[in-house]
């Protein structure tokens, strides 16, 4: 009998928490705080005007048009993606109320500089709406696929006194493993027939087909409306790294 799991449920820590434990976080800020002016009004004016969906792959492109250093650039994104438009307030907020965390990183000079800037900075970009609901859409419904294995076997019979083999018999194990709603794993097996393994690849065919002429059908009736992400991802192209 396998041993029982018992995992707990918790509340996640306030996101200005987690920036303080976080010195990824903490060396983007103070980037962010650094950028002159007319870089955060370009940033702004270009994230307003952008089309189709901000995935992490396009936005850093278009930080990238107005800031020249890639760490610089990614540290901007990063950001961006980390600190909603709803929170900027309540971060500003707790900027002011937890200062002795704050000087830890962060000189009186820079402080002034890092609220004026995300103040501007953080807005709610149209594009970075729009992939963010995609991203709760692909994993709103069903559970995420880990893994698909089909493995051939071969099942033997043996007479009545388990001496000798009589035959042999084919068959697959078709193994499937998601993730649950709490993150861990749930797989389960099914036993193919040689028929359903045929049946499930002419499936897979025809699958494959429908898929190719809804991306052809959505580049014509809406350009820059497939959004970049892994439930979307073509065989053909890697999805931009989530970061």
């Amino acid at each position: 009998m396998p041993e029982s799991v018992i995992y707990m449920r918790g509340f996640a820590p306030p996101f200005f928490h987690q920036v303080l434990d976080n010195g990824q976080m903490k060396e983007d800020l103070k980037s962010v705080a650094a950028l002159p002016r007319n870089q955060i009004t370009g940033l702004r004016e270009t994230l307003t005007s952008a089309a189709g969906f901000l995935d992490p792959n396009t936005l850093l492109q278009l930080i990238q048009t107005i800031i020249c250093d890639i760490n610089i650039s990614e540290s901007v994104q990063r950001t961006l993606r980390a600190l909603a438009y709803s929170d900027v307030d309540r971060f500003l907020e707790m900027l002011d109320t937890e200062t002795p965390e704050v000087e830890r990183f962060l000189d009186v000079e820079s402080l002034a500089s890092l609220k004026a800037n995300l103040k501007e900075l953080i807005q709610p970009y149209p594009g970075l709406k729009r992939f963010r609901k995609a991203e709760v859409l692909a994993t709103i419904t069903g559970n995420s696929l880990e893994s698909l294995e089909l493995v051939c076997d071969l099942r033997p019979i043996f007479d009545e006194n388990r001496e000798n083999l009589e035959g042999l018999m084919p068959y697959t194990r078709l193994h499937i493993v998601t993730t649950g709603v709490d993150g861990l794993p749930v797989s389960f097996e099914a036993e193919l027939t040689h028929k359903q393994v045929v049946e499930l690849a002419e499936k897979s065919e025809k699958t494959k087909k429908k898929l190719l002429v809804l991306r052809d059908k959505i580049a014509a009736w809406l350009p820059d409306r497939l959004p970049d992400l892994p439930l979307t991802a073509s065989p053909e192209k890697d999805v931009s790294d989530v970061t």
